[in-house]
């Protein structure tokens, strides 16, 4: 195996989903609500924006393929971690994907869960 620093996003998608395959469906329902809550307060959020480094059509843009992946593949996800991995770590599809994972691993009760999200991504 390659040292952590040395891993890809894609490589660190596949081994957070190999490591905790059970938290996989609930990654992938949060990152569908993520999705729909932008997509719902579309207006207010755009308003709001204040990410000079990303601007919001380009994040919108990016939840809106994360959100096409998950709807064409989300069965297939649950299953296979080179599948989540590549569809959801791959490209700018991975920034969307690791703050929202971020974000819900902040309220998982599996501290090894949160503890590898950490190591990981932060």
């Amino acid at each position: 195996m390659k040292p952590l620093q040395n891993l890809n996003n894609v490589e660190k998608g596949k081994l957070l989903a190999s490591f905790f395959p059970e938290q996989v469906q609930g990654i992938l329902e949060s990152l569908q609500q993520a999705c729909q809550y932008l997509t719902d307060n579309e207006e207010v959020i755009r308003s709001q924006w204040d990410n000079g480094f990303i601007p919001f059509e380009f994040w919108y843009r990016v939840a809106g393929n994360v959100a096409d992946a998950i709807l064409r593949n989300g069965k297939g996800m649950a299953k296979s971690s080179s599948l989540f991995a590549d569809h959801l770590f791959d490209g700018h599809n991975a920034l969307f994907t690791i703050d929202c994972i971020i974000r819900e691993a902040k309220h998982n009760e599996n501290m090894k869960y949160r503890q590898a999200v950490a190591l990981l991504f932060e």
